[in-house]
């Protein structure tokens, strides 16, 4: 079936190119909400249609709900939630869709996402990562309270500090009056933001970029991997701001930032076991006490960040759901990574099980080394659907090189070091033809 488009529709397509995506930068690609339509045919490979939907929202409850799979077809689709079979033209507006549907609106709408998605952080000048779990290891990799200068707050590996940078204004006299501290105060803090806004802020430190490096070999895909575990039956992980590490549900960026460092980010974890905050060392008697201590003392700071973000349009409270799974937040870089990422990591009930062609990855005894190589295995899937998108001419950005998906020692030990690395010597279709029982 060939796309068809009208002059009013391409109209309307023109002007969502210029919405932005997490990044930064326009991704055409990313603004057309389209779903390749892929069938499993035995020994023929897959087939592909592109099929148009009102939004990404749409794609992406589509995406988790009907079953692609044979002996269902491009135009009859199976629901995995009422189990009914649904005419692939009506799939939108199945019943199970549409809920689905309004449920992913709300929580993407800027209702749900105050002080900015639950992937930016507001001690970085609002600076975006990759998903909710990666903003969690920062957070306490980082802005640990207590953390020593030049240390990880999650280990022992050492990096450059950056350096602190001077007061932008002069300090006050020694004999200062009271009237005149405080208006200091006030003028450091204004002309703090300031500094804080400026372009060159954002420019991270070579000492910085060692650590991200760090945490996206050694601490990212820890929690990537316990948060697709715990999806699987807390439901609740699904809202934006969901703890990663216990399960509580917030209702701002804001309070996930504070909960997380004063609850997460003692440096004993008997001292977390106790309720002690990291932030002040008070002991508290309750979770519920915790969180009303937490409200009360260490919020508005990071509040006023997010303030300031928001005023100076460095952020906003709102995400793109062409590029950002609102199941498990994390960020794709395009249209075609996010539904390989869906039904690879969300139509399975197990995290090392690829949903996509039901690959196994558990006969590595650690699933720490086997996850990093699932990762591999999904980007390669959504090499079928870039390639798709190329020859319908929905984007115009390469086919990226294939990734190792193999469990050798030189592969894992090249997955450690460069874990965006490609290698052209393995497939996808190598790998799944050499695992599937």
């Amino acid at each position: 079936m060939r796309w068809i488009k009208t002059g009013l529709n391409w109209l309307t397509e023109c002007v969502h190119l210029t919405v932005q995506n997490p990044h930064g930068f326009v991704d055409t690609a990313a603004m057309w909400h389209a779903c390749v339509e892929s069938v499993a045919v035995p020994n023929l490979g897959r087939l592909g249609q592109w099929t148009d939907f009102s939004d990404g929202v749409a794609v992406q409850a589509h995406t988790l709900l009907m079953d692609h799979e044979a002996p269902y077809n491009i135009s009859h689709q199976h629901c995995r939630k009422c189990k009914e079979t649904v005419f692939m033209k009506w799939s939108e507006k199945h019943k199970c869709c549409l809920s689905k549907s309004a449920y992913l609106r709300y929580v993407s709408s800027n209702v749900s996402l105050s002080g900015g998605p639950p992937y930016r952080c507001l001690f970085c000048r609002s600076r975006p990562l990759n998903s909710r779990s990666e903003l969690t290891v920062h957070l306490l990799a980082y802005h640990r309270p207590q953390r020593q200068p030049g240390v990880c707050g999650l280990c022992t590996f050492t990096f450059q500090e950056p350096p602190q940078l001077p007061p932008p204004i002069p300090p006050p006299p020694a004999n200062a009056d009271e009237v005149t501290l405080r208006q200091y105060e006030i003028n450091l803090k204004k002309a703090v933001g300031e500094q804080m806004c400026k372009f060159e802020s954002a420019e991270l430190a070579p000492g910085l970029l060692e650590l991200d490096k760090h945490c996206a070999n050694t601490h990212v895909p820890a929690y990537t991997l316990l948060l697709r575990k715990e999806l699987l039956t807390q439901f609740q992980l699904r809202e934006p701001f969901a703890c990663v590490i216990c399960g509580q549900v917030f209702h701002s960026n804001v309070e996930y930032h504070s909960h997380i460092l004063c609850r997460h980010g003692t440096d004993e974890p008997i001292k977390e076991g106790l309720r002690i905050c990291a932030m002040c060392s008070k002991g508290i008697r309750s979770e519920d006490c915790f969180n009303q201590h937490v409200k009360r003392r260490h919020e508005e700071s990071i509040a006023q960040l997010a303030d300031l973000w928001t005023s100076q349009e460095l952020m906003m409270d709102a995400t793109d759901t062409n590029q950002v799974c609102t199941t498990c937040w994390e960020v794709l870089p395009n249209a075609t990574q996010l539904q390989a990422h869906i039904l690879v990591a969300h139509t399975t009930d197990n995290p090392l099980v690829c949903g996509w062609c039901h690959v196994e990855f558990t006969d590595c005894p650690d699933p720490l080394i086997a996850f990093p190589i699932l990762l591999n295995h999904e980007r390669n899937h959504a090499r079928v659907l870039h390639r798709q998108a190329l020859e319908s001419k929905k984007t115009f950005e390469p086919i990226p090189e294939p990734l190792n998906e193999e469990f050798s020692m030189e592969a894992i030990a090249a997955i450690a070091t460069e874990p965006t690395k490609p290698d052209t010597s393995k497939s996808s279709k190598s790998k799944s033809s050499s695992k599937k029982k």
